[in-house]
């Protein structure tokens, strides 16, 4: 949370309470903590969502609350007061970056803000759906394996395993080659992702005369200033197996 603050100290911001992420459809309550110096007033309390005001409460005012129409932002206003903002039918565009801003009445004018980024995702309902492979093979064949995921958003990430060992995005020394297809966007923004596994049988892919192949969707929560960033924590995981024989010629 980032604070900030403007006049004479007589406004004192504590903490700004945004949730990380909600699924669509779930309400979220965000929570503005303060406290006025002795014989201030407060004037208002504002909530913004990226820049935009939401909500608005003003103890002087016929009604005190009122609420703005802003694209994805929906305030049940009889769960809401001074502290608190309740949300109502969260959507894909309920995400953003939220702002508290708390003033004081005159004479001091004081103000302080905070802010949150909630990110609103639709996690995948089905497994991932694997397509084109064999259920046995011989050495020197070409095996040639698709997989799809479920909708979600953000879009599911998909990792490929032989043998419960990773296979590496890039193409690497024992030949296994992985393809990323172009993802799929459908209607309010969900995203359907497909990758490809290609390879020869050879012998160090079988154990016992068997291997297993195994996809995985993952979709986790990237900050979108670093897309890049490591170790970040899965929403949701699924994955689907194929097991496979050895050909024995």
């Amino acid at each position: 949370m980032n604070f900030a603050s403007a006049g004479a100290v007589s406004v004192t911001l504590f903490k700004v309470e945004v949730p990380d992420f909600k699924r669509v459809g779930e309400s979220a309550t965000l929570m503005c903590n303060y406290s006025l110096s002795d014989g201030e007033g407060l004037y208002s309390v504002k909530w913004y969502k990226d820049n935009e005001e939401f909500y608005r409460y003003v103890p002087r005012s016929r009604p005190a609350t009122i609420s703005y129409q802003v694209d994805g932002v929906e305030v049940q206003r009889h769960f809401s007061n001074n502290y608190n903002v309740h949300l109502q039918s969260l959507n894909l565009r309920s995400s953003g970056l939220y702002r508290c801003e708390v003033s004081a009445e005159a004479p001091s004018f004081s103000s302080v803000n905070g802010e949150g980024r909630m990110e609103v995702v639709y996690l995948p309902k089905h497994d991932p759906l694997m397509t084109g492979g064999e259920m046995v093979y011989a050495l020197g064949d070409q095996v040639s394996i698709n997989c799809t995921s479920s909708k979600s958003y953000p879009p599911s990430e998909m990792r490929w395993y032989i043998n419960n060992h990773p296979v590496s995005v890039q193409s690497n020394v024992s030949g296994d080659n992985v393809i990323q297809y172009e993802p799929v966007v459908h209607k309010h923004g969900l995203v359907t992702t497909r990758s490809g596994l290609r390879f020869e049988a050879m012998e160090h892919h079988f154990v016992n005369g068997r291997m297993t192949v195994k996809c995985t969707s993952n979709v986790s929560l990237r900050k979108p200033d670093n897309p890049f960033q490591q170790n970040v924590p899965s929403l949701d995981s699924k994955w689907v197996v194929m097991d496979c024989e050895l050909h024995q010629k």
